[in-house]
């Protein structure tokens, strides 16, 4: 739960209520020690909502207005080990970084040329059109040598992903068990490695990550600069779930821990307290008063509720800048 989608506006809390009473659960009967409970919490989760937002807007800045160098951005973050025969191509990173608005990304190429297995399906996928009729071309005639070379690229991937987890890098395999994505332990990088350049101009244009370039001139000098490279494998890096967060996200869950109680426990007594908030305006208790007049039902939420008013009036210097601060979220 490091980056929540917790619901904490006022309104869905009020619709979490209405939900609770349709399906019969009422609401929670706040008790005083709860409420010395949730202060914590609520500073806690209020204190990860500020940080979130820090975070979110930090990488939106990188993605949408990041210039420079993506390997000194990386570096200036924290410290990048990679395997040896790992060559950053800073030409071609910071073409693909800046000009399809991705945000910093580094490429790495590591000094092989693509195998004729993945060269016939590379320009096969370029080249091949369709016939009148709409049924593609024949899929084109593969020996048995590319499929020793294709073999021997993955193995040598294979050699390259278990280096970077001696080097800490987490595993993430894919289908079949390939490793082609790797995470840093502590989630500051990602990485992805490729069986060929995907930068390359030979690839197949209409799906190249470099087509979204909208201007043709800088278009063309990043498919130069990343084609001046070798077509064989190359190793991406990206930034990891918590490359922007100056600091990790747990402090919810550091404090739910503390206090013993559930998430679920937390959010119900959040219910309760937002509903007392809103009790406190008079105009919303009038509507609550009548709308309970003629069901007994209503008449005994409507007791709970006037209990958990008098609790959250007796905290409200401490409870209303807590709730203020999730109101602005």
């Amino acid at each position: 739960m490091t980056r929540r989608k917790r619901i904490t506006g006022i309104a869905a809390l009020v619709l979490g209520f209405a939900i609770a009473i349709a399906h019969g659960q009422g609401l929670l009967k706040l008790k005083e020690s709860d409420i010395r409970k949730l202060i914590p919490l609520l500073r806690a989760q209020a204190a990860d909502m500020g940080a979130a937002q820090a975070t979110f807007d930090r990488e939106e800045s990188a993605r949408s207005g990041f210039s420079g160098d993506p390997l000194e951005f990386f570096r200036s973050r924290a410290k990048l080990d990679l395997p040896q025969g790992a060559k950053y191509v800073g030409g071609c990173s910071r073409a693909a970084s800046v000009q399809t608005a991705r945000g910093p990304i580094a490429i790495f190429t590591l000094g092989r040329n693509i195998d004729c297995y993945n060269r016939i399906w590379r320009d096969f996928l370029r080249t091949s059109t369709r016939s009148p009729d709409e049924k593609p071309r024949e899929e084109p005639k593969i020996s048995q040598d590319c499929y020793i070379e294709r073999e021997q690229t993955e193995k040598f991937l294979d050699d390259v992903a278990a280096a970077l987890q001696k080097l800490g890098f987490e595993a993430r395999p894919s289908g079949f068990g390939i490793i082609r994505e790797l995470s840093s332990a502590d989630g500051i990088f990602k990485i992805e490695l490729e069986p060929h350049n995907i930068y390359d101009r030979a690839n197949r244009l209409d799906a190249h990550p470099l087509m979204v370039i909208e201007s043709e001139q800088a278009r063309q000098a990043a498919l130069a600069a990343c084609s001046d490279m070798p077509s064989g494998p190359i190793l991406v890096v990206f930034p990891g779930e918590r490359f922007f967060e100056k600091e990790p996200l747990d402090t919810l869950e550091v404090a739910l821990q503390k206090s013993g109680l559930s998430e679920k426990e937390y959010d119900d007594m959040k219910v309760a307290l937002f509903m007392a908030r809103m009790d406190t305006k008079p105009e919303w208790w009038e509507v609550a008063e009548a709308a309970a007049a003629n069901d007994p039902a209503a008449q005994r939420d409507l007791a709970t509720r006037r209990h958990n008013l008098t609790l959250y009036r007796m905290f409200a210097a401490q409870l209303d800048p807590l709730l203020d601060a999730f109101e602005r979220r």
